[in-house]
């Protein structure tokens, strides 16, 4: 899939690091773009949206300046659920945060931390449907 565009959004640079690291060696996934941030993550997808590409994002809920629920409710105006696939990773595992993801369409999957492979390979079926 040449279109797809990979996001990490997540504060925790360990966390990040993990991450890339699953996504390391796997044929299908591309080299992820990384945000520290929220507000970072928004400003290059309003930059780089189109309808033409697929997006699998990656997103943590606890982070300062804009939290994982902000960069939702920000880009529920523009994406489309058509080719934006949102996987929250949490080191909450909080039954309510957990039903508020599902609350968003968005929202395909919700992940403890830390990102496994296995989380990869569910992300691939769904984005490859």
């Amino acid at each position: 899939m040449n279109n797809l565009k990979n996001l990490i959004v997540d504060d925790d640079e360990i966390s990040l690091k993990l991450s890339e690291m699953i996504f390391e060696g796997d044929t299908f996934f591309q080299e992820p773009k990384k945000f520290l941030d929220g507000t970072y993550a928004l400003e290059y997808l309003k930059e780089d949206y189109s309808p033409d590409k697929t997006y699998a994002i990656i997103l943590d809920i606890n982070m300062p300046l804009m939290n994982g629920w902000e960069f939702l409710e920000n880009i529920e105006s523009f994406v489309s659920s058509n080719n934006t696939y949102v996987f929250m990773l949490s080191s909450s595992s909080d039954k309510a945060d957990i039903a508020k993801s599902d609350q968003f369409n968005l929202v395909k999957g919700y992940f403890t931390k830390p990102l496994q492979k296995e989380h990869l390979e569910q992300i691939h079926k769904l984005v490859s449907k």
